[in-house]
């Protein structure tokens, strides 16, 4: 089921992700059920209902790990050149995959495995949506646009671009004065926390997440080889289920 979920949650067009559903319904129909009860809230989960004047399909957060993990010997580079060297040479890699077709004069039919998509270079669309949600093109439309001798970065939007960044911060921010002139309010102050270093030496790694997979760890799921029960090993085996495991036993079955 998380995979199933990861699925329709990454599924890009509307195509993909009634697919996605699709498989979750024939494996468990009452998950497919709540999923479908969240109603409006699907926008926030599934990268095809993202509004495309955002330009973001990220839904989750620990891509930045995944991100920090590639830098290599580019990491000393400007922040902005960093990300351009990064993005094209993720977009050309993926790319080497598809094969285009010319099929008039800005449209092209790109093959991705068993896959068929229609780009167009004209509209700036692809058939897998991902170009529209992010404003950045995909492998297929890389493809198309280097079957044609442009250049990718041509096609991505203004909003990545210098001019765009330094707009951002063009307005000025006003001073602010120091506190001891700031207007008498009638409510008390609120302090700040008092902060207490916890026992032990700071971690320096990010706590995953239940869902995440740990390196190095085994399966969460230990089969015992002498009682064939689930939850501990042969050398923790006590003849069995624990107690606690057996209340979980026969609450799941009244239910």
């Amino acid at each position: 089921m998380y995979a199933l979920f990861w699925r329709a949650a990454n599924a890009t067009s509307l195509f993909k992700f009634k697919k996605a559903m699709e498989a979750i319904d024939d494996t468990n129909p009452m998950a497919k059920e709540w999923l479908v009860d969240i109603g409006d809230q699907s926008s926030r989960w599934t990268k095809y209902a993202f509004d495309p004047n955002v330009c973001c399909d990220e839904n989750k957060t620990n891509f930045v790990e995944s991100f920090n993990a590639t830098l290599g010997v580019d990491r000393c580079k400007p922040f902005l050149t960093l990300l351009e060297v990064k993005r094209v040479k993720f977009l050309i890699s993926d790319s080497r995959t598809c094969k285009a077709f010319h099929s008039g004069d800005g449209f092209y039919e790109i093959k991705d495995g068993k896959s068929t998509l229609s780009v167009s270079l004209n509209d700036r669309t692809c058939l897998c949506n991902a170009h529209q949600l992010t404003a950045i093109p995909c492998k297929h439309v890389v493809r198309a646009i280097l079957h044609s001798s442009q250049d990718p970065i041509s096609f991505c939007s203004d909003w990545y671009s210098c001019k765009m960044y330094k707009q951002v911060y063009a307005i000025t921010i006003r001073s602010i004065p120091d506190p001891e002139h700031w207007p008498e309010m009638q409510f008390p102050p609120i302090k700040p926390p008092v902060m207490k270093r916890a026992i032990g030496r700071p971690a320096k790694n990010r706590k995953k997440d239940a869902n995440e997979e740990r390196k190095g760890k085994r399966s969460k799921t230990v089969k015992c080889s002498r009682c064939k029960e689930f939850g501990h090993n042969v050398k923790t085996c006590k003849g069995g289920l624990t107690t606690k495991q057996k209340k979980g036993k026969r609450t799941t079955s009244t239910s």
